[in-house]
């Protein structure tokens, strides 16, 4: 039987062969090393788990996601999700050019194509951390195929969702765990804690990691239980395309 949270979703990775040629290319751009958190954001971008993003956040949507959780195509997109470098480092790209991106272990992970550089305004809210750095870059991403494909990616998941015949996967926050397995059981559903590292970000976490999970292959969710997060995942709970659950409710809403 083919379910929806079964099917591959769209991966940026290039092939084997364009990703050779690109690390030759690569040797003779700007590599940007990235922190430990951006090679994580990196590697579910990549890998599909921040659809529909095609790479980091342009200007025009960086500035929608902060004013209405949406990109200025108007898809829901809580996030900003740009690639933030220091000064020094900015000062050597333009838009037009394409630059590295260095993984921790100093292999190419990825090629930015930079369309957009700004240096955003301090967001008011002091609850979206990492939104104002120095300057920000923008543009699609290319990623490279690496030795190392150990950690499981979206379409990883959802292929062994496929292989064990799982119709229902319940997604719930790490620290949640105790709570999900016990209303996976009961559910009769596979549980998914996998999500994106996180920010801090208050009630559009919440709705962030929940978009996350459903890319990962996640059917239903557990409701945090911070009640402003409650209600914005209900509100949105159409385009997020989970059936709510509550905890100790095996009754999902919106059903």
């Amino acid at each position: 039987m083919s379910l929806p949270h079964h099917q591959p979703i769209r991966a940026l990775l290039v092939s084997p062969e364009a990703g050779q040629k690109l690390r030759a290319e690569a040797a003779r751009m700007a590599a940007w090393d990235l922190t430990p958190r951006q090679s994580a954001d990196l590697d579910l971008l990549v890998g599909g788990g921040f659809l529909p993003l095609r790479g980091f956040l342009t200007q025009a949507d960086h500035d929608s996601v902060l004013a209405g959780m949406r990109l200025a195509s108007g898809a829901l997109w809580p996030m900003p999700l740009a690639l933030e470098v220091d000064a020094d480092f900015a000062a050597r790209v333009e838009p037009g050019e394409d630059i590295a991106l260095r993984g921790p272990d100093g292999m190419i992970m990825a090629i930015l194509s930079v369309t957009d550089k700004w240096s955003p305004e301090r967001a008011e809210g002091a609850e979206m951390p990492g939104v104002a750095g120095p300057v920000c870059l923008g543009g699609p991403v290319k990623g490279l195929p690496g030795a190392d494909e150990v950690r499981l990616g979206p379409n990883a998941w959802r292929a062994r969702f496929r292989a064990r015949g799982c119709e229902r996967v319940l997604a719930c926050d790490p620290a949640d765990a105790a709570a999900g397995a016990r209303l996976a059981a009961e559910l009769g559903a596979e549980l998914l804690t996998a999500g994106a590292e996180p920010r801090h970000a208050g009630p559009r976490e919440a709705l962030w990691q929940a978009l996350v999970r459903r890319n990962h292959g996640a059917t239903h969710l557990l409701l945090p239980a911070d009640p402003a997060a409650q209600a914005l995942l209900r509100q949105y709970r159409a385009e997020i395309g989970l059936e709510l659950v509550e905890a100790g409710i095996t009754q999902a809403h919106g059903m």
